[in-house]
């Protein structure tokens, strides 16, 4: 309240530590950070956070019950894919899972 009343000016360190951003990162390791990022997302099991982002974006207006029989669904679904599958033999083999967003 009162940045927005008084417009002080907040530096990214102050607005991560207040949860108005998420993370911050020094300039000279920006590219480098998101890069690092970009490429683990790639490597993640994209099918599901296709389904992560449906869920979230749709909990702004689903009811309670709504929200919920979605996220079911959606888990249903991801437990039904080929990269569920890996995760779990992956986790079992002791080695590094290779996901194909199937």
């Amino acid at each position: 309240m009162g940045t927005a009343l008084f417009a002080d000016k907040v530096f990214a360190r102050d607005a991560c530590s207040m949860g108005m951003i998420w993370e911050a990162v020094a300039d000279e390791k920006f590219v480098s950070h998101w890069k690092s990022r970009a490429a683990h997302l790639a490597a993640g099991p994209t099918l599901t956070y296709g389904h992560i982002k449906t869920a979230i974006h749709s909990s702004f207006t689903n009811s309670e019950v709504e929200q919920l029989d979605l996220e079911a669904r959606l888990q249903g679904d991801c437990g039904r894919t080929r990269d569920f599958k890996e995760g779990v033999t992956a986790f079992l083999d002791k080695r590094t899972q290779k996901f194909e967003g199937r």
